[in-house]
Formats: C-alpha cells, structure tokens, sequence
C-alpha cells in the first residue's frame, strides 16, 4: 500500500479553514499521481493504491465537509466515493479471480466433476472484472472531460479567499444617489 504523501505548512493552531485547503489538495494530488496508470489494465497494484488514495481523500473531505458551504462540495464529494467505491469493486475481482483459479488448479483434478463449473466461475469473474474496469475507466473519463481536478481546486481556492467586505456607503454618497 502506497504511504500517504506529507502535507507541509498546515498551522497546527490554525482554524479548520485555514488548513482545509491544503490538506485537500495534498491527498488529491496524492490520487493523481497514481493516473498514468490507470489506461493499463494489469496495473492492479496501482490502481488499487489509487483507491486507497481516493479513501484518504474522501474521508479528509468528510472532515472538513462543514467549510465547504454550497453545492460543489457535495457534488464533489460524491465523485470522489464513486471513484473510491468503482476501484473497490475491480480489486475485489482481482482478489477473487485468482482465488477462483487456484482453487481451479489445486482441485479440480482431485473433483473432475466440478471443474467445468469451477472455470466457469473463474471466467465469469475475469469478465466482470473487465465490465467493471471499462465501467471505471468511461466514469473517468467523463470526470476528466467535465474539469473534475479543476472544480476541486477552484473550489479549494474559493475557501481560501478571504471574504470581499461590503463597502459601506457614506452619508455624502448617500446624497449624491438622491
């Protein structure tokens, strides 16, 4: 399992706000990096490490949930336990389907009457995992198309601007208007 990547400059004293926005963009970058990957399919080690990136992020996100007023984070948010939960169920096939194999090569020959259903088992497994990897990888790629990484981080750097102060209008501009 990949190391989670250190975040730097957080202000231990510092308000939730403050250091929300860095310690976000850290853990998606940290998804990223795993990205040159993905295209391959017997990538399984990265592509599972990419989830469990996706896990840091989405649970980072639900702490700092409460500085995110609005509907992007939401938005957000669901895409990233999308992305965590899809890459989820592909490492789960990739568990299964050398279990199914191996239980396949160790005793079919001692049952030779459940090998034909063993390596249908097997098979089925090998296929819904190729449905779930082109599943996973057309979600990605719409995210990408509709400037997922870019939404996040404009989102983060709305959180960190501080807020524009209404100008107050004086009793000379006041008359002035009139």
């Amino acid at each position: 399992m990949a190391k989670a990547l250190p975040v730097y400059a957080v202000n231990p004293q510092g308000a939730l706000l403050e250091n929300a926005p860095l310690i976000l963009h850290t853990r998606l970058e940290e998804m990223y990096r795993f990205v040159p990957y993905i295209a391959d399919p017997a990538r399984t080690a990265e592509l599972h490490n990419m989830r469990i990136a996706a896990k840091r992020l989405r649970y980072t996100m639900e702490i700092f949930a409460p500085c995110f007023p609005g509907r992007e984070f939401p938005k957000i948010y669901d895409q990233v336990k999308s992305i965590q939960e899809q890459i989820g169920e592909i490492h789960d096939a990739d568990v299964r389907g050398p279990l199914f194999q191996g239980f396949v090569d160790t005793h079919a020959d001692q049952r030779p009457e459940i090998r034909v259903g063993l390596e249908a088992l097997a098979r089925a497994e090998q296929a819904k995992r190729a449905k779930l990897y082109q599943e996973f990888l057309a979600y990605w790629s719409n995210l990408q198309k509709r400037g997922f990484k870019q939404r996040f981080l404009q989102m983060l750097v709305r959180a960190e601007a501080p807020p524009v102060p209404e100008k107050e209008t004086t009793d000379e501009e006041h008359s002035q208007e009139g």
